[in-house]
């Protein structure tokens, strides 16, 4: 009995197979792998514009509008937060650079006055002078 279970579900099957078409597409169904691509290659594009837009927003946001460009045109590959943290450390060194920076005014000898100046004379005395002290 068993067998015969088996041979009827065996011609079943057939019988089912024999039945079913083969899946033909249609024009509509049709795959078109370059349209698939291109829609692929302007996602990234797409994707790169929002998160150059997005520092740019970050920066206003942070008080660095002024570097948007920098960001974008020199370290697109990092990350948001990466790039603020090097804008803000570039401002830091730009802001060291351009502050007050003393000179050390040492006390001008006599000599050095003199030589300034163009007084030989003066110059020859402030050496003698200090031989004779």
């Amino acid at each position: 009995m068993e067998n015969l279970q088996t041979e009827e579900s065996v011609e079943m099957v057939a019988e089912v197979v024999e039945t079913v078409a083969p899946v033909e597409q249609t024009e509509e169904q049709a795959v078109d792998y370059d349209a698939i691509q291109d829609q692929a290659k302007q996602l990234e594009i797409e994707k790169q514009q929002l998160k150059e837009d997005t520092l740019k927003f970050r920066l206003e946001q942070e008080g660095l509008g002024f570097a948007k460009d920098f960001a974008t045109t020199y370290s697109p590959t990092e990350n948001i937060e990466k790039q603020i943290e090097m804008i803000q450390q570039l401002i830091a060194e730009i802001k060291l650079d351009m502050g007050f920076k003393p000179k050390e005014v040492a006390k001008q000898d006599d000599y050095t006055a003199h030589k300034q100046n163009g007084d030989a004379k003066g110059m020859i005395a402030s050496k003698f002078a200090k031989l004779f002290k």
